[in-house]
């Protein structure tokens, strides 16, 4: 089987191929992704105490990226001859649509890479007439966004009320997929996924920023006892990067086209579970504060989801959230010093 993904190198791209990798021995799998090809680190950087750092790619994923089995290309999802070209030598049979602008890029560069990244995507799939059997596009579940707080657990048929640039850009390759996907025929389905929890993941993502702060105090890199959070009375479905690989590839495989899957646990959990979880793994439990110095702009108060239409295909999370929280503590406090010794050798 051939498998493309774009956004190859992201936080969710480099899991789904290492599981990709692991599962399937004859799997054919090309990356696509903006930057230059990196087996050492993501492409966005992290705290070790005070300094700032490439963040190392977890040692599962560090040993299925060594094996050599991915080719990788940097490319511009919006260059469409140079896309044409490789879908045409290349031929795959799934292709995962994973490519995305950050909630912090610009509006321009958002709907650039979400909206018309997508569409460049599809018209290239039919340019080339593509005869793959699934295309898995990545959603996020922030699309339900201010809309979500009288339906919990949030279904796929909810009303979406994106409450940010990044959650109407992704609601919006939605839209324009389903009607390019129906216009040429292409088998299409849409993952919402929800949030991410896994070792190397960035730091704009509360798990990974608490988990920075914790490590830093558990090894004696920081002085200030206290972990700087933003509204802890916040919910969210977390899911582990693990399972989240696992969701889409039972979607490629399964999930029918033409339909919406959360891809969530059905779990609903405050930011102050979350805090207190990272701080008894980090053995700091009642020894730090626990300050509020920060807030968005734009934030939903709840937010989890119904998963029954995953569960019908047969997904069940295979890792707690303190399983989950371990592994990104694990990456802070052995992971990132071994990378930084490493670099000073």
């Amino acid at each position: 089987m051939k498998y493309l993904v774009t956004g190859g190198q992201g936080f969710v791209g480099r899991y789904l191929i290492a599981r990709l990798i692991e599962l399937d021995k004859g799997a054919e799998v090309m990356a696509l992704g903006r930057s230059r090809a990196n087996n050492a680190a993501f492409t966005h950087k992290v705290h070790l105490g005070d300094r700032l750092m490439p963040a190392p790619l977890s040692d599962a994923v560090r040993q299925a990226w060594a094996l050599g089995r991915v080719e990788y290309h940097a490319l511009d999802i919006n260059d469409q001859e140079a896309l044409q070209n490789l879908l045409e030598r290349f031929r795959p049979s799934v292709v995962f649509h994973l490519a995305s602008g950050l909630r912090d890029d610009t509006p321009a560069h958002l709907f650039r890479t979400n909206v018309e990244g997508t569409i460049n995507l599809l018209e290239a799939i039919f340019q080339t007439r593509s005869s793959i059997v699934r295309l898995v596009i990545g959603s996020s579940g922030a699309v339900y966004g201010y809309g979500s707080v009288n339906c919990l657990p949030l279904g796929e048929s909810a009303s979406c009320s994106p409450m940010d640039l990044y959650s109407a850009s992704k609601l919006a390759s939605e839209h324009v997929s389903k009607i390019l996907s129906s216009r040429y025929c292409t088998p299409v389905l849409w993952a919402r996924i929800f949030n991410v929890v896994g070792a190397g993941q960035d730091e704009r993502h509360i798990c990974g920023r608490v988990a920075a702060q914790a490590s830093a105090i558990a090894l004696g890199m920081s002085r200030n006892r206290t972990i700087e959070v933003g509204d802890l009375s916040t919910t969210r479905d977390f899911i582990d990067v693990r399972d989240v690989a696992d969701a889409l590839l039972l979607l490629a495989k399964a999930g029918t086209s033409g339909t919406i899957y959360n891809v969530a646990t059905g779990v609903e959990t405050s930011i102050e579970r979350v805090v207190q979880l990272l701080l008894d793994i980090a053995g700091l439990s009642g020894t730090v504060t626990v300050a509020r110095t920060y807030h968005r702009a734009a934030d939903t108060p709840r937010n989890f989801a119904d998963i029954g239409r995953l569960a019908e295909l047969g997904f069940r999370p295979a890792y707690r959230l303190r399983d989950s929280l371990e592994s990104v503590f694990n990456y802070y406090n052995k992971t990132l010093p071994e990378a930084a010794a490493a670099l000073q050798r």
